[in-house]
Formats: structure tokens, C-alpha cells, sequence
């Protein structure tokens, strides 16, 4: 079963919060869970771990904010939905973000495999965060690609409703609403 858009979207969203918000709420958790620290290596001195507290709640705002905003577009398409054209707009403002993170959890998952590679993490730790990434990343590009039947392929926003029909702005110019110059350029 393919994930829909709106579930890689709040799948995606609640990865974000919870490991922003621990990132930057209770960041020595997170280091223990990369076994970073006193942990790690027990006759290393001073933790070398606490180092890492302030990128790690730098990373943690964030991430938080990234989940607040995948959130908050879903509420506004839930709300939006019943105006003319919201849900182009929407589609466009979450394809963006799939896009962008895409980006983001494509090189968070190459950075934890050259991390595990290099022995600059523990191998069980490499395939964790590596696996997390990758999920992540799949989430994102169901994002930027439309998982819920969506065409992208021209980029317009042009959605298919689960029966075939087209539910874009363009049927809706095509079917004599819209702007009186874009019913010009369609010859309605």
C-alpha cells in the first residue's frame, strides 16, 4: 500500500517534532542514544560529548519548526479545501517542502553513512540514523512528487481525483470560472 501525501506529511512532521524537540529539549539523551561521550569511550577525560549540546539544539529549533510548518500546511488544506484553488496552492507549498526535504534527509543519510564508514560513529548507531534518513527522505520526495495520484510531471498542480477526473484550477478555468485574461489564454 503507497503512503498518501497527507501521511508522509504527518509521518514526516511527527520524525521532526519528536527528534527536534529532544534535540533540543533534552540533547544529552540524544547524544547517549550515539553513544557520544563518557559512554562511548569511559577513559576519554572530559565528556567530549558536551560539545555537541549547542549544534544539537541548534538542530533541534529547527527540525521543530520544519514539523510546525508540514503541520500547519495540512490544516490550512483541510480548512482551504472548500475555496477555489487553495488546494493548488497548497499542493505547490507542499511539493516545495518535499523538495527541500528531499535535500535536507538525503545528505542527513549520506552524512551517517560516511559517519559509520569512517568509524566516526558506531556501526549499530551509522544504521540507525542512516535508516531514520532514509525514511525521512522517502516521506519527503511522496512530498515533492504527489504519492496520492497527484501529476507532477508539469509541475501545475494539476491533481487526479481517485475516479480520474482532473480537480485542478485549469478545469475550473476550462469550465468557464476563473480570472477573466486566464479564460482569455484558454479561449473560454
Amino acid at each position: 500500500m503507497a503512503l498518501s501525501r497527507d501521511h508522509a506529511r504527518i509521518a514526516l512532521a511527527t520524525i521532526r517534532l519528536v527528534n527536534g524537540a529532544l534535540a533540543l529539549l533534552a540533547p544529552e539523551v540524544m547524544l547517549r542514544r550515539f553513544e557520544a561521550g563518557q559512554e562511548a569511550n569511559p577513559g576519554a577525560g572530559p565528556d567530549p560529548g558536551r560539545v555537541a549540546v549547542y549544534p544539537l539544539r541548534m538542530f533541534g529549533i529547527r527540525t521543530v519548526v520544519l514539523g510546525i510548518q508540514l503541520l500547519a500546511d495540512g490544516s490550512v488544506r483541510q480548512r482551504g479545501s472548500v475555496r477555489q484553488g487553495s488546494s493548488v496552492r497548497q499542493g505547490s507549498s507542499l511539493r516545495q517542502q518535499g523538495k527541500v526535504g528531499v535535500v535536507i534527509h538525503a545528505a542527513d543519510a549520506a552524512s551517517a553513512i560516511i559517519a559509520g564508514l569512517r568509524r566516526q560513529l558506531p556501526a549499530r548507531v551509522a544504521v540507525v540514523a542512516a535508516g531514520i534518513s532514509v525514511t525521512n527522505t522517502a516521506l519527503a520526495w511522496i512530498l515533492a512528487t504527489g504519492g496520492d495520484g497527484t501529476d507532477v510531471a508539469g509541475g501545475h498542480g494539476t491533481d487526479i481525483a481517485a475516479d480520474g477526473r482532473r480537480t485542478d484550477s485549469e478545469e475550473r478555468i476550462s469550465a468557464g470560472s476563473g480570472p477573466p485574461a486566464t479564460r482569455a489564454q484558454y479561449g473560454r
